[in-house]
């Protein structure tokens, strides 16, 4: 059974956040909207961080104190090198995608032509 277009876009809302921007959170969504009608299963996996949260992910494999609390996760790789107040997600003005199964239980984090292609959707729709 193929995931059906409601539950990526129900899922890419809920994972953006309340506070997002009222234009990137349309055109990511838009987004979604036209990689399903290619066939390619795409969901919003991250939109609005947190100063707190973007602190934990920039402490992922480094040492690091975020107003007086340790986010240092040195068992983990870096996967940012935005500080709080450094990243656009810090703003709503950010999304991060992935693809997921025919099905949509499963992520699929490889960077295939499917996910270069959602890129390029998002890139019409005015993402960078």
């Amino acid at each position: 059974m193929t995931v059906a277009l409601q539950t990526l876009l129900d899922r890419s809302v809920k994972n953006m956040g309340s506070c997002m921007n009222s234009v990137v959170k349309a055109s990511a969504l838009e987004m979604i909207k036209r990689a399903y009608k290619e066939g390619i299963y795409a969901q919003i996996c991250a939109g609005l961080s947190s100063m707190e949260e973007q602190a934990s992910l920039f402490g992922q494999g480094r040492f690091y104190i975020y107003k007086g609390k340790n986010y240092s996760n040195l068992a983990k790789p870096i996967v940012t090198n935005a500080k709080p107040g450094q990243s656009f997600h810090n703003f709503g003005v950010a999304i991060d995608y992935l693809l997921v199964s025919d099905d949509g239980k499963t992520a699929l984090w490889t960077i295939n032509s499917n996910w270069k292609r959602v890129a390029a959707i998002g890139k019409k729709l005015g993402f960078k």
